[in-house]
């Protein structure tokens, strides 16, 4: 059988939230995810921001605990409530930068 799934994830957009969508002055992408919520939520939302980014199907990307350690990331991440912290890594060729604020910055590779 042919694997003709495709992606029909599109890059997050302008929305009315200045803090997600395509910043065009900087030429990254941002998100948002619930730092009150699951520790998953973290993983969820770089994964799905990085595909819609690269336009790759979620399911068929490197799982992000293959980069980083996502369990102390999700850790790190809830631990820092209340101050700023900042964690980056590469993944699918894109810069990630996720803080405890809740964002989530991809800037993807030139090109």
């Amino acid at each position: 059988m042919a694997d003709t799934t495709s992606s029909n994830a599109t890059p997050p957009t302008a929305s009315t939230d200045d803090r997600t969508g395509y910043d065009p002055i900087t030429g990254t992408f941002h998100a948002r995810f619930d730092t009150d919520g699951h520790a998953d939520a973290i993983v969820v939302t770089i994964v799905e921001t990085v595909a819609a980014v690269t336009d790759h199907d979620p399911t068929e990307m490197p799982p992000l605990f293959a980069i980083v350690d996502s369990e102390a990331l999700s850790t790190l991440v809830a631990s820092a409530s209340g101050s700023h912290l900042e964690v980056t890594f590469e993944y699918e060729g894109c810069h990630v930068a996720v803080s405890s604020a809740g964002d989530v910055v991809v800037e993807p590779a030139d090109g």
